[in-house]
């Protein structure tokens, strides 16, 4: 992707996420930027460089009275697509699109689709260590089964161990998505991710991020919130996001190797409509 796209697609998604917090604000619902997009507020005071895409936390409760309520308020031009509004929609949680900017997924080069961010829903989980490993089990389990269902989605540039490599081959080989349902899948994950109480529990995050069990920490990482500058506008963020950051990444203001970074990237611009530049 040329410097002059992934600067018109930072722009774009800039936009949307200030669109998208001002109703937040709007209707005090809770909100946070988590994964890169803090990593880049608290590193970069904006976007990562070379990073595309942006990602906030949403307490469940805050989630669902904004897709229930308020996500109508967006402007026309924004899509909110998930498995409950887009039959077929590829992911659990939430994206919202804007349909004047197509892109292509770098990793599925025939996937054409809109820039977007990602609103993530952030559940409890079982106080009880046992409990809470068995619960982390259940979401795996039924991610993976999200996944056969929709095997030619599966990224075949992710790292993964054995296990998973023997997983991906079946997945691709056995014609699972013909008897499995993605979204009913999707809905018994929703079901299991919303029996425990996101106020009440010690690990909170979500398990349907990219890192999975990573996506877990310890609730008391987002007890206060601090505005942090992104781009040219401040952001809630946890106040103890240093200790949010190592969890997730280590020593997260070490700048990663450029085969690192080249693998961050997820879009490239299609088709950008001149009059959205004046919108």
């Amino acid at each position: 992707m040329s410097r002059d796209n992934l600067e018109r697609i930072h722009e774009v998604d800039f936009t949307m996420m200030d669109e998208v917090v001002k109703i937040f604000d709007r209707y005090n619902l809770n909100y946070f930027l988590i994964a890169g997009t803090l990593l880049g507020a608290v590193r970069h005071h904006g976007f990562i460089p070379w990073d595309d895409d942006l990602d906030i936390g949403v307490p469940r409760e805050s989630y669902e009275k904004f897709l229930e309520n308020y996500a109508n308020e967006l402007p026309d031009r924004y899509k909110v697509q998930n498995f409950k509004s887009s039959k077929g929609s590829k992911y659990y949680v939430t994206r919202i699109l804007d349909t004047k900017i197509q892109v292509r997924e770098l990793r599925d080069d025939s996937s054409l689709t809109y820039a977007s961010i990602d609103l993530f829903p952030m559940d409890g989980t079982p106080n009880n260590k046992l409990f809470r490993k068995i619960h982390i089990c259940r979401i795996l389990f039924w991610r993976m089964m999200a996944s056969f269902s929709q095997s030619s989605n599966i990224d075949p540039a992710r790292k993964r161990n054995t296990v998973e490599k023997v997983l991906v081959w079946l997945a691709k080989t056995l014609p699972l998505d013909k008897v499995l349902n993605t979204q009913h899948i999707y809905y018994r994950i929703d079901k299991i991710l919303k029996k425990y109480n996101f106020q009440n529990s010690q690990y909170v995050g979500s398990l349907m991020g990219a890192y999975r069990e990573k996506e877990l920490f310890r609730s008391d990482y987002i007890k206060n919130f601090v505005p942090l500058q992104f781009e040219e506008k401040k952001f809630l963020c946890p106040e103890k996001y240093d200790l949010y950051l190592k969890h997730m990444y280590g020593d997260y203001m070490v700048i990663p190797d450029q085969s690192a970074i080249k693998s961050k990237r997820h879009f490239d611009l299609i088709i950008q409509e001149e009059q959205s530049r004046n919108d």
